[in-house]
């Protein structure tokens, strides 16, 4: 409910903003003078020369003397616009549904990482409308923006020297000219007028009366860029998903081909062993037992000459190492020696 009451209020700020700009254009130039008072406001410039202190009138500017400079900073902090060098300035183009104007600072801030390398709070920045497109409820708009970094640095050494920064301003192509901007997230560029305070008492006394009725069409345009962003968000998220999935079943159906391959690889190194035992087993002996453990071959049976075998298939170069498992012994029922061989099976790279 707070959030919603600020989203409000910020709204109805902006409106009267504007509208009591328009209203500040139609005052003819001397009676707005008259209201405004002088206009003034202080410059500061920092570089590696030191701090430039400059009085500020409409376009005119002029420079405030060094020893005037140091005699105010003794004081009470002087209120100043800092102004920044044109070199730390990045701008960017685009263009943003008219809806999001009500609350243009707002979702440019959503969209810093679309529009820019840096996040929300890696940067200060501000904007300036180029145009706008309502046939097709568009609204252009210039991003100026410089890396937080560099400004508070500025910011920090301008407080050392004795200064109080109100607003970030930068430096204009045109020398001894500013955009007129303020990259600070407050509202305020310059030093309040008398025409600004009269406006800002005549929109506190106005908010009151027109709350409700300035309130609902600035409310339900967020609301609908707000569910547009958000149908974009779920919709990604469902396509990332998707993705997942088809990646969990490609890698699922490459591990179930290669155990096939493993399976198909085994069988056929098997059937090979089967094949070479039987070769080398001489007519007249059999196998009672055949087990394959590991690398570890294993054969139980009956032979008339079991030391032969022992021979036969060290010789062979697929097994090493043959070895009696248990003492040879004579079976009376078919006058045959019973044998048990244990051989190590011989890996294809280690053969000769």
């Amino acid at each position: 409910m707070i959030g919603l009451l600020r989203e409000l209020l910020s709204a109805v700020s902006s409106f009267f903003r504007w509208w009591f700009g328009e209203l500040a254009a139609l005052v003819p130039a001397p009676l707005r003078r008259v209201l405004s008072g002088n206009g003034e406001r202080l410059l500061l410039e920092l570089d590696g020369a030191g701090a430039r202190l400059y009085r500020q009138r409409g376009r005119r500017r002029e420079q405030v003397p060094d020893n005037s400079v140091k005699k105010r900073a003794r004081g009470k902090a002087l209120g100043v616009t800092l102004a920044l060098p044109r070199a730390l300035l990045v701008t960017r183009d685009t263009e943003l549904p008219l809806a999001a104007e009500e609350n243009l600072r707002e979702v440019l801030g959503f969209e810093m990482d679309r529009l820019t390398p840096f996040s929300r709070s890696e940067v200060y920045y501000d904007f300036k409308v180029a145009g706008r497109d309502v046939k097709r409820a568009k609204i252009g708009v210039s991003v100026l923006l410089s890396p937080r970094r560099a400004v508070d640095s500025l910011i920090a050494e301008a407080e050392r020297q004795g200064f109080s920064v109100a607003a970030v301003d930068v430096a204009a192509e045109t020398e001894g000219e500013t955009l007129g901007v303020n990259l600070l997230p407050s509202m305020a560029s310059r030093p309040a007028s008398r025409f600004a305070r009269f406006a800002a008492g005549a929109l506190t006394a106005s908010a009151a009366a027109l709350l409700f009725l300035a309130a609902e069409i600035p409310i339900q345009r967020q609301a609908e860029y707000a569910e547009a962003l958000s149908q974009r968000v779920a919709a990604e998220r469902a396509r990332v998903a998707a993705l997942r999935e088809l990646e969990a079943e490609i890698a699922d159906l490459q591990q179930q081909e290669n155990s096939l391959v493993d399976l198909k690889s085994s069988e056929a190194l098997t059937l090979a062993k089967l094949d070479h035992i039987t070769r080398l087993l001489p007519d007249d002996a059999w196998l009672t037992q055949l087990g394959l453990a590991g690398d570890r071959l294993e054969l139980s049976g009956f032979s008339p000459t079991s030391s032969k075998l022992l021979t036969t298939f060290e010789e062979s170069p697929l097994f090493t190492e043959t070895v009696f498992r248990a003492p040879v012994t004579q079976d009376p029922r078919f006058g045959l020696e019973r044998f048990s061989l244990s051989l190590k099976v011989v890996a294809p790279e280690d053969r000769p």
